[in-house]
């Protein structure tokens, strides 16, 4: 942890899911490799068009090439969004919390704050591993509940008003440089955990305010933080 990080302020928690609180094990390789099929089968693939994207934004770019064309968008998105959710499902339905993770989520509850789910997975998904391990959170927002998800800033602002609290006083963790871009201007602190591939330098190239080896050990800081006030 930077040595100099307040972390006495915090009033609300907002955590990534997959990766985060919960190994998905999500085959992204081949929802990509989907995706692409059906931008070909709409006639809207250009080469190229996935260099450097992600599978959202590659779905926005096909849906941009049909602006003009509702009906069209529509019945686009909605394909797009069976594929993404059957990929996601496949594999939530045998996910699981990473060690430590519950308790860490039921120790912020019992202390008070304010416990928020911010990811660009499926509802669904998402509840199936919530629900099923009892994670505990007073807020979840997904991709199906707002137009512009993270890393766009307005996915984190909207949860933060959600949750009825101030930016200032909440910090976003998560194990990918999207968590800590989406709080971009708002305020917030950004912690990053080294639970899947990104490294602590990614993490710092980006701004992170922190950087902890998992949720359970940014949780402690977060409590002890608390405690010493």
């Amino acid at each position: 942890m930077t040595a100099d990080l307040d972390l006495s302020s915090i009033e609300a928690v907002v955590f990534d899911f997959d990766g985060t609180l919960a190994e998905t094990k999500i085959d992204f390789a081949r929802m990509r490799r989907l995706i692409i099929e059906h931008l070909k089968a709409w006639d809207l693939w250009e080469d190229g068009l996935e260099e450097d994207k992600y599978v959202l934004d590659i779905i926005k770019a096909g849906r941009d090439k049909l602006a003009g064309d509702a009906d069209a968008v529509v019945r686009f998105q909605a394909e797009a969004d069976a594929i993404l959710q059957q990929v996601e499902l496949e594999t939530c339905t045998s996910a699981h919390p990473f060690p430590g993770v519950v308790e860490a989520l039921q120790e912020l509850h019992e202390s008070g704050f304010k416990v928020g789910i911010v990811t660009r997975n499926c509802r669904a998904g998402v509840a199936s591993v919530t629900s099923r391990y009892h994670l505990y959170h007073d807020l979840l927002s997904t991709r199906d509940d707002v137009v512009r998800v993270k890393p766009d800033p307005d996915h984190f602002r909207r949860a933060v008003e959600q949750l009825g609290t101030d930016p200032l006083r909440t910090v976003m963790i998560g194990d990918h440089i999207t968590d800590v871009q989406g709080v971009n201007g708002t305020g917030a602190l950004a912690i990053g955990v080294l639970t899947q591939k990104t490294t602590r330098e990614e993490f710092e190239a980006v701004g992170a305010d922190a950087v902890f080896a998992d949720v359970p050990s940014a949780v402690a800081a977060i409590l002890q933080a608390k405690s010493s006030q």
